[in-house]
Formats: structure tokens, sequence, C-alpha cells
């Protein structure tokens, strides 16, 4: 002690006594809790800035983006489908409603308190709480200082006894000797935001953003190839047309999959899936992601909209409608609002519903009426997949789920029930589909859970939204698809074809392309309903323009750039050349058939009309009539040439492009009529169906109803015909034929009959000398002649047929090339016994001549 220096405390500079971000958020006081303290089924109080209160209700869905999904306490419906999990508390354990939010200024908290460091919501406004900040620590969600007039949520004292989280049991060291106390989640933490939350697992399903892939997650984490930045290994549910990428990427390996299915992204190119969309039964519906809220722009879609002008106004009212309606609402302080539900009513396949429904997404997201905007197409074969009765419900509302805050599209929702039969399966669909919409029935809020599209062919849509009120009075507004005009659709197909990467020739300006979508829409005008319409038009035109370009290049062994990608006109219109050829051929084989001059006047006459109807069609006049109907009745006796005709007929109209195949099928009562009650309407429908494109030629149609008019089965069988011409009005030429008596008894049975076969052809007789015309004509088929004398010998046997005599009851047959044809063959015979008979030396002429002995005993 003495000598030795005493120690000098070692000076520290003086620090400002300040409290750590840590400690100033523990002393914030907090009313509101993150959505991670949160489970399903979780009774809680949601605060309705509308009624001022809160309301008891509880969790249906907790949300991958935050949002709440609130069910009434009592089971009845939804409350709010995407709910801020900032207006959101656990039952207090009084169960008695408490006081609204802190608000700034006082308004709503304790009165003469200092509102929170962090405002929740605007001053004097009663606006929505803010959301808790980004950077904000999520283990600070359940902790509130002392004194705030809201009960403590979540802190050991003031937890309701529902609270999921249970305390921890008070040690100084784990089991094991596991960390310390200290370390370790506190009785007031909840337990889910204390282990290091992450907003992506390894298992979660995700979406490409901007793209239609997903996949599972099956890495989350650094990589070297990325600079040790995160980033996330994705198997995709199909496999990439450019990658053969299996979890390997520049020497790096983080998973391990099927070649060409892995995909690395980071986290700014990916989105979470909601866990309904995550479903193996779901995950093959049709998604169409939704576009950029921020940058979507209603008006300028629509300038990129062909045509629709209808379409478009109805989607301006819907964005006029919504915008009024928030500025009624904010005037009157009344959050509620009607659900919105749309109908689209269309002529066929291509019309835009799609393109639309995306349209109507958007805009629907954009206004916040919708909290995703997504689009989920679906026909009853996706909506009822692997259904069998009983288990329709739930599979309908796992559809609904994937929809949730979207746009669910039902095409073609006419077919969800079947019409003609017994459809158990369809009903319960319309049931559970009604019960979706009667949980939003009557005044609701935005967001609202989902937006229902129907869309389905204009007339049956109408009748079904008719049978249907509880869909059909669901609906906000309908929206008419009208067909595209010629100039749309040329329009379209310019876009298309840039989008293809392929270039149009400078000749083909949008008034001549114009010209070419007229000709083909002429030409596919007797398609039906399988012709393309609308878009797809467009698009079936350069599907055909670039498979003969593709010949054209090849066969001049093309090199560059331009000659492999450019359109030329002959590319689209090459076929016409062809067609013209045809339907000279079919004229030729029509002036070929012997005799018959009113019926060669008749088809010609037909076939300038048609042809007439079609050059206008190019030229854009159309006729407000149904058109030309061609369904015909051919009246005479077998062998007067009606088959031989028919088949002409078939070939100029597929010439004309009114008939697909232009193919003839032939068919008689035993064809049509089958052997036991209730198969008969089945056997027809087939037999039509298989002449769909073409011709279906009817002979003896008369014996259908039979000679007293009771034949129940035949009946059957012309009715369903009768109804079947008229719904393939446009696909199909019917052509019935028989005798001319017994066809007109036939046209009398059934009024519906003259009316649908307005072209009736009488086919004569042959005269003596056309029946000879004919005969020489077979013989010369096979290689045969008469001599002077045979063909004398002929002539006279064919005028004794032919005579008034021999024609009349059942010998009415008797004078038409089928007696011709029997003659001959009876003549060939005895030619060949005679040949034998004068011995084995032949000459050529010999074996090929006929002489008048020939022809005895040829007529029976």
């Amino acid at each position: 002690r003495g000598d030795a220096p005493r120690a000098r405390p070692i000076p520290r500079p003086r620090q400002r006594a300040q409290s750590s971000p840590r400690s100033r958020r523990l002393r914030r006081p907090r009313w509101r809790m993150g959505s991670s303290d949160f489970h399903n089924g979780q009774k809680v109080e949601y605060y309705s800035p509308s009624f001022g209160e809160w309301i008891e209700c509880r969790i249906g869905l907790v949300r991958p983006d935050g949002t709440l999904k609130l069910e009434h306490a009592d089971g009845s419906g939804t409350l709010k489908e995407s709910a801020d999990s900032t207006r959101v508390r656990a039952i207090p354990g009084s169960g008695g409603k408490a006081s609204p939010p802190p608000m700034p200024g006082g308004a709503g908290g304790a009165s003469g308190r200092r509102p929170s460091a962090t405002p929740v919501g605007k001053a004097g406004a009663g606006g929505p709480p803010q959301r808790k900040a980004p950077g904000a620590s999520p283990s600070m969600n359940s902790l509130s200082s002392g004194g705030d007039a809201t009960p403590k949520l979540g802190s050991a004292r003031g937890r309701p006894s529902s609270s999921p989280v249970a305390p921890v049991r008070s040690a100084s060291r784990g089991p094991g000797g596991g960390a310390p106390l200290s370390s370790r989640p506190s009785a007031g933490q909840d337990l889910g935001s204390t282990l290091n939350p992450k907003s992506m697992y390894v298992g979660d399903r995700v979406k490409l953003k901007g793209s239609s892939r997903a996949g599972e997650v099956m890495y989350v984490g650094p990589a070297q190839f990325a600079g040790g930045d995160t980033v996330v290994g994705i198997k995709l549910d199909e496999k990439r047309s450019q990658s053969d990428c299996d979890g390997k990427y520049k020497n790096e390996r983080y998973f391990r999959c099927t070649a060409g299915y892995g995909i690395y992204q980071t986290k700014d190119e990916i989105e979470l899936m909601a866990p309904e969309q995550s479903d193996e039964d779901i995950r093959a519906l049709q998604v169409s992601p939704a576009p950029d809220a921020t940058a979507f722009d209603l008006d300028a879609e629509l300038e990129r909209l062909m045509g629709l002008a209808e379409v478009k106004d109805s989607l301006r009212h819907t964005r006029n409608f919504i915008e009024v309606q928030r500025r009624r609402m904010s005037v009157t302080g009344d959050s509620a609002a009607r659900a919105l539900h749309f109908a689209f009513m269309h002529g066929g396949a291509g019309s835009g519903i799609s393109a639309v429904s995306q349209l109507l997404g958007g805009l629907l997201l954009k206004l916040r009426v919708l909290a995703s905007g997504h689009v989920v197409e679906v026909t009853r074969k996706e909506l009822l997949a692997g259904c069998s009765g009983g288990d329709v419900d739930a599979r309908v509302k796992k559809v609904v789920r994937a929809a949730e805050g979207g746009v669910l599209l039902i095409a073609d929702a006419e077919n969800l029930k079947e019409s003609e039969r017994t459809d158990r399966v369809g009903e319960e669909a319309l049931v559970a589909l009604s019960k979706q919409l009667d949980s939003m029935r009557g005044a609701t809020e935005w967001p609202q859970r989902f937006c229902l599209v129907c869309a389905g062919k204009r007339g049956l849509f109408q009748s079904f939204l008719t049978e249907q009120p509880n869909i059909g009075s669901a609906v906000f507004a309908k929206l008419e698809f009208s067909d595209l005009a010629a100039m749309d659709i040329a329009r379209i197909l310019r876009r298309i074809v840039e989008e293809n990467k392929f270039q149009l020739a400078k000749e083909l300006g949008d008034e001549r392309l114009e010209v070419l979508v007229r000709r083909r829409m002429a030409r596919g005008g007797g398609g039906g309903d399988g012709a393309p319409k609308n878009v797809r038009l467009a698009k079936a035109m350069l599907e055909e323009a670039v498979s003969r370009q593709t010949d054209r290049v090849w066969a001049k062994d093309t090199l560059s750039f331009t000659g492999l990608t450019a359109l030329v006109e002959d590319d689209f219109v090459d076929k016409a050349k062809d067609q013209t050829e045809a339907a000279d051929a079919a004229l030729r084989k029509l002036d070929s058939v012997v005799g018959l001059k009113p019926v060669k006047e008749m088809v010609r006459s037909l076939y300038a009309q048609l042809l007439l109807e079609q050059q206008k069609r190019e030229m854009g006049i159309e006729s407000r009539g149904a058109g030309s109907t061609l369904h015909m009745v051919f009246e005479g006796n077998p062998g007067t040439g009606k088959t031989t005709v028919a088949r002409v007929v078939a070939d100029l109209l597929k010439a004309l492009g009114l008939l697909r195949t232009g193919h003839l099928v032939e068919a008689d009562r035993s064809s049509l009529v089958a052997g036991y009650s209730g198969q008969t309407a089945l056997k027809t429908k087939a037999v039509v169906e298989s002449a769909l494109g073409g011709v279906l030629f009817v002979d003896e149609a008369y014996a259908l109803v039979g000679e007293d008019g009771k034949d129940s089965f035949g009946k059957e069988a012309l009715d369903t015909l009768i109804k079947l011409v008229e719904d393939y009005r446009t696909d199909l030429v019917v052509i019935i034929a028989g005798y001319t008596a017994e066809m007109g008894k036939l046209l009398d049975s059934n009024p519906g009959l003259r009316s649908r076969f307005p072209n009736v052809m009488g086919f004569p007789d042959y005269t003596p000398d056309e029946l000879l015309e004919i005969a020489d004509q077979m013989l010369l088929q096979d290689v045969l002649m008469m001599s002077d004398a045979a063909s004398q010998r002929l002539k006279s046997l064919l005028a004794d047929l032919a005579s008034p005599e021999k024609l009349q009851g059942d010998g009415r047959a008797s004078g038409n090339g089928r007696a011709v044809r029997n003659i001959l063959e009876r003549a060939k015979r005895n030619q060949a016994m005679r040949l034998q008979r004068d011995g084995p030396k032949m000459t050529k002429e010999e074996l090929c001549t006929l002489q008048p002995e020939d022809f005895n005993g040829c007529v029976i």
C-alpha cells in the first residue's frame, strides 16, 4: 500500500441514455394482433367501422397474404371475405364488446390518453387501421403496454382462455440441458411468431409471376451462383421446353427432380399459392393470373380489344357503378354493397369470353371489389370431374375456394344440366352453386368473396337463366358478345401473325385481308357449330396459311429470313382454284347422266343461286334471312338416277364450302328403325351424326310411316329425323327419296316436312332411246358391243318395257336403268353359253360382240 500506484478507473465514453428500438416497441401500446396469432376456427371479434363496434365471429381461413376470412359466429354464412387482421382481436375473457381501436386525437380511445406512437387510423375519419410495418418484429405483435384501455391480448395476465398459446414451463434450463429460459419465448409471446417465421417453406405451392407455371418449393436458401442471395428451388408441374434442369445449376445442386422440371427463382419472381389452390384436384384447372392492379387501365385495355362494342359499354358501366357506389358509401357511412356477378351470352366459340373475363378480373381488382382478380375457367367436365352423385357439393366448394378473391368463369353453363334425360349430378351441381351464391345474396362488403361469370350460347343460355332463378337473379349485368365483323377478324389476324413471328406481304393491307376473311367465312358458312368463328377463325386462317407456306418454301429451297417468315396472298387463297375445279368436275358428271333434263336444270339453278350468295358474302353483302334451305325431296321410280344425282349435289355443295366433307351416307328404314322401344331415336341419331358435314340420302323414306300410318317405330324415326334436321341445318343436307305418290302421302303425314324440305325434284322415266344409250354405256364399261341387229333387238325390248301398259301397277320399275342392267346381265350369260357351243377357237370380235339371239328370254 504506500508506494504502489493506485489504479485509476479507465474512463468510458458517456452514452446518452436511450432505449433500443426493441425496448421502444415493447412500450408502444398495441391493440391489434398479427395474422400469425390466429388459427382457423378461432373465435374472434371484428371491428366494423360502419357500426362502430366489435362483432363476434370466428375465423374461417387464415390466408397467406395476412387477411382473414371471417364467418358469423352462428355459422349462418360469411361475414367478411378478406378482413384486415389489424381489425381483428381474440375474444376477451369477459365475452362483452370492447371499445373501438384507439384513434389519433382521442377518437375511439380512452379519454385523455395520448395516442399510440403507431397510428392505426386517420384522425377523425374512422378509417381502417394501418397494417404492421414490414420491418416490425413479428414477435412483438402480441405485446401491449400497461394502462391501455383495450384488454391486453397475448399477455400472461390478460390472455383469454381460448388463446392457442400455452405458457412455457418455469425452469432455468430445458430438458437435456437446453437453452436457458431467457432465450425461450415468454408466456406472453406467440410461439409461432417466435421461432424465426419465414414467408416460404419447403413444400409450399408457388406460382411464377407473369406465367401460368406452378410447382412445389424444394429449397429456400442462399446459393453461390446467386452471389449468396436467397433463391427458391422449385419442381414445376409441367416440363420446361428449353431446359433440362433437374435441380443442378452451374455445378450446384440443392434439390433433385426429373430433368426439365427444375427451376431457380428469387422470391420476388414467385408468389405463394393459397392453400385451396394447392389441392391436387384443383391444380388441373385453367387459372389465368390477375394483371398488375397498379398498371391496369380499363380504357387502354378496351382500346386493344377488337369489336365487341356492347361488351365495352357494359364494362364501362360496371366501372361507373362501382365508383359511384363507393361515393355513396362514403357519404352515407354504409359499407354494404351488392355482390357483382355477370352473364356472358355469345354465338359460339371464339367470341372472346376468356379475354373479357380477365379484363373483368383486372377491373374488379383495381376497384377493390375483388382481392386477387385471377380467373378460374371451368366447364361442366372440370366442375364435376370425378363426381358420381353425393360428392358434388364438396367438389363445387373446392372449385369455388380456388376462385376465392377472383373470377369463376363457367363456360357453356347451359350444359350444366342435361335436358334430354334425368341428370342427378347436374341438378346437385346447380343446387351447390346456388348455395354459394346465397351466402353473398343481399348486402355484402367489398371485396366480395368471388365473382361468378356464367357464359353460354344465346338462345339456350337465356332459357337456362330463366329456369334457374337463383343464378339468374344474382346476375348484375348481361354482356352480349356479337360476332366480330370481317375487318375486326382481319386486324386480329394481323396481330397474331406478328405474335407468331411471321410477316404479311406488303400488298396484304387491312382491306385485302378483309376480303380474304370474308372468302374464308363464306367457305366455312356451312360448317355449323364446328366451323371456326371470330378469333378462332383468324387462328385457323393463320394455321392454314403457314401450312401452305411451308410447302411453298420447301419447294423453293428458301433460306432467307424474309422468305421463311413471309406470308403472301396465295398462302391464304390457293384452295379457291381447287374448289372451282371440283365444281366443274361435279357438273361434268351431271352432264354425263343420260336424260333427266328437268333435274339437271334444277341442280344448275340451285348451284347458280348458292354461288351468287357466296359472292355476296365475300363482298360483305349479308342477307338478313336465314339463307337457302338445301334439304330436298327426290320423287320418281327406282333406277331413274336419284342416287347418282345425290352424289353430284354433295360434290357441288362441298365445292362451294357449304359442306365440310361432302360425303354421301345412304340409309333406308332398316338403318333408322330399331327392334325395341326407345332404341329407334338413338339409332336414327347415330346415322344422322355419321352424315354430318355431308349428305344423308334416305331411300324409300315413305316406308317410315307405313301404309296405314300406324307404325309407331317408323313415326319415332321420322320425328327424330325432323328434329335433327333442324338442329344440324347448317352442317347437313338431307335428301328423302321414293315413289311419287307415296312421297306425297309422306309429306302430307307430317306438317313439318314440306317446310323443311322445300326443294322437290321429279325424276321422269327414261324413253326407249335413253334406255338404249344407257345400255351402250354399260356395255362399254364391260368392253362389250352389240351388232346392228342386236341393237335393234334390244331397242324393241326396251320399247316394250317402256310402254304405258308395262308401267302400270308393279311394272313401274321396269322401264328404267335397273331393268336395262338386268337384261344385259342375262344377255352376257347367253353369249357365254353360245360361244361355248361354237367351239374353242374364237376371235376378239366374237368375244366382245353380242348377237340378237343373246337377248332371247332376257325379259321376264
